[in-house]
């Protein structure tokens, strides 16, 4: 195996497809199965009550002639307790998402996933050991596995291509 990976690197140093598509893979994998880890983490992550402020679509920069290559994001803050003290958040997913002007739905469809309850409030993901650290909308399990298709997909097609 260390042979394999050494003589990936020699044919990556030398520009080879093979070589880079390696690491660029081996790259994916390490990233993907992180976000993965991560996300089923946060699924286990205890709900407390929070107020939300705002909670809307903004542009991410300046203004673009064209609506196509405008960028927008989700513009987002809320305040909850845990253990008697008040937190700020202005995280509604861990899918950081940043649309162009055709994909905006992407966007009214994660401010649709937060879950509103009937006395006016939103239910706060945090994490226990970092409370400062929240989310309005948890990981579902279609996302998670998603990522881990990103994760394991590269792999098997360069085994397919190359071994």
């Amino acid at each position: 195996m260390i042979d394999y990976v050494q003589s990936m690197w020699m044919l990556a140093s030398d520009g080879d497809k093979q070589g880079v598509l390696f690491f660029v893979v081996i790259y994916a994998f390490v990233i993907c199965l992180y976000s993965s880890i991560q996300q089923i983490l946060i699924r286990s992550w205890p709900t407390t009550k929070g107020h939300l402020l705002t909670a809307s679509i903004k542009q991410r920069s300046t203004p673009e002639l064209i609506d196509t290559n405008q960028e927008y994001k989700v513009n987002s803050l809320y305040v909850y307790q845990v253990s008697d003290k008040v937190y700020q958040g202005k995280r509604v997913s861990p899918w950081l998402i940043i649309a162009s002007h055709n994909a905006k739905f992407l966007l009214k469809a994660q401010l649709k996933s937060i879950q509103n309850n009937e006395d006016g409030t939103v239910n706060v993901f945090f994490n226990p050991k970092k409370p400062q650290k929240s989310y309005l909308v948890q990981p579902g399990g279609l996302g998670i596995a998603i990522t881990l298709a990103m994760a394991i997909l590269p792999i098997v097609f360069y085994s397919l291509a190359y071994l």
